[in-house]
């Protein structure tokens, strides 16, 4: 195993298929506004990627025509990659809450919509886009059964669902002999967001979140993460300077949509102080390894567990050749820790990194990463002793490489 950083307790590891390519997916979200769009599918096979998430919605349905003009013009057979779609929202391009709701019917046209415009029989992965809480999730699990029955859809997940409601909707499935979802695609980046960045989306990026990340391994489901990259503020050092962004224009009153509400609800999730330092902290250790930001910041969800995937998309070709990097690239143990704002992470490494101890606390909803009180520490480390007794599927462990 070689280290790209010589800074002991603070690196990049390189390790040969560390990360199985399956999880580092090509995101199309803004595919119809590349300048070569088909270029850009071209050079992602070209360079080794084989799975592509979609949405009825990207590009208002031009995402999906496009990546079917794709497939058909290069003669792929659909075998040999791994397609995800999403749906279940009409064309809402927000996650409104207030959107049509959704019927039995509707989604089995949305369905067949997109298996149309992609040109295909089935897809490998459909995904509710959203949550929607005023339908029980009886619902969602038994129209979807219904589909996945027909041979249209191999398997289904869902996308920005809570945990409790993901978790009510497995543990549905489960006991009325139904198949359960097997996907959950949250908001998970180095750059943790204070507040819901866009309407009705889910994040598991404060630490918090790590009982649940923890549990989704357990399971066998997959959590296949979206703007990993914070919108850019992960991957340009010099984006959004803390001394440039003024937080009083946070709660502005804009127009919904427009370019003004887009940048505002993105800098009021992500620009705050904590996120700033762990920029910095990413800088140094892309620095010292002689990568790029955007790199050690899509690392940084790999590294919290096998079951966690990352969607990325580019509009350069050598964005791609970074991003197939990432499979031969790990973050060790301690730089994780430094992230999460621990200074002393050697007196506390453990063989068992996942699920990473949670010892930290988000206080009046700021991001303000606070040490916890030992007693706070036990009763929580105690609860994750008594959740072990009854997994039936042992954690993650990582073996030296030495």
């Amino acid at each position: 195993m070689g280290t790209l950083s010589t800074t002991k307790g603070f690196s990049v590891q390189k390790t040969t298929n560390v990360n199985s390519m399956h999880r580092i997916v090509f995101g199309t979200a803004a595919l119809s506004k590349a300048e070569n769009p088909i270029g850009m599918l071209d050079a992602a096979y070209e360079k080794g990627v084989r799975r592509f998430d979609l949405a009825r919605t990207y590009g208002m349905g031009e995402s999906e025509r496009i990546f079917g003009k794709w497939l058909e013009s290069r003669n792929i057979d659909p075998a040999t990659i791994d397609i995800i779609t999403k749906g279940g929202i009409g064309m809402d391009r927000y996650g409104d809450a207030d959107r049509p709701l959704l019927t039995e019917q509707s989604l089995k046209d949305e369905v067949d919509l997109s298996l149309n415009t992609l040109k295909l029989e089935k897809v490998d992965l459909y995904m509710y886009h959203r949550d929607d809480q005023r339908l029980g999730i009886e619902k969602f699990v038994d129209w979807i059964n219904d589909i996945v029955a027909s041979g249209k859809i191999k398997r289904w997940g869902v996308s920005n669902w809570s945990f409790d409601r993901f978790k009510a909707a497995h543990d549905y499935a489960v006991e009325n002999n139904l198949v359960p979802p097997s996907a959950n695609s949250p908001q998970f980046s180095l750059a943790a967001p204070c507040c819901d960045v866009w309407p009705t989306t889910y994040s598991i990026s404060q630490p918090q979140h790590e009982m649940e990340i923890q549990w989704y391994a357990d399971n066998g489901v997959e959590l296949l993460c979206w703007e990993v990259l914070a919108k850019g503020f992960m991957a340009k050092e010099d984006l959004w300077q803390q001394n440039e962004v003024d937080p009083s224009t946070f709660h502005a009153p804009v127009v919904k949509g427009s370019d003004e509400w887009r940048l505002q609800r993105i800098q009021r999730a992500y620009c705050n102080p904590e996120n700033y330092r762990r920029r910095e902290l990413a800088i140094e250790l892309a620095s010292k390894s002689n990568l790029k930001l955007a790199q050690i910041a899509m690392l940084y969800p790999l590294a919290k567990g096998k079951h966690i995937s990352v969607i990325f998309g580019s509009s350069k070709a050598s964005h791609i050749d970074e991003m197939v990097a990432l499979q031969h690239l790990n973050i060790d143990e301690s730089a994780m820790a430094l992230f999460l704002g621990d200074r002393h992470p050697q007196s506390r490494r453990q063989k068992r990194v996942v699920p990473f101890m949670p010892e930290f606390v988000i206080e009046n909803s700021s991001n303000n990463v606070q040490a916890i009180d030992s007693e706070s520490t036990r009763r929580m480390k105690t609860q994750s002793a008594e959740t072990n007794r009854y997994r039936s599927v042992p954690a993650f462990t990582v073996k030296s490489d030495n």
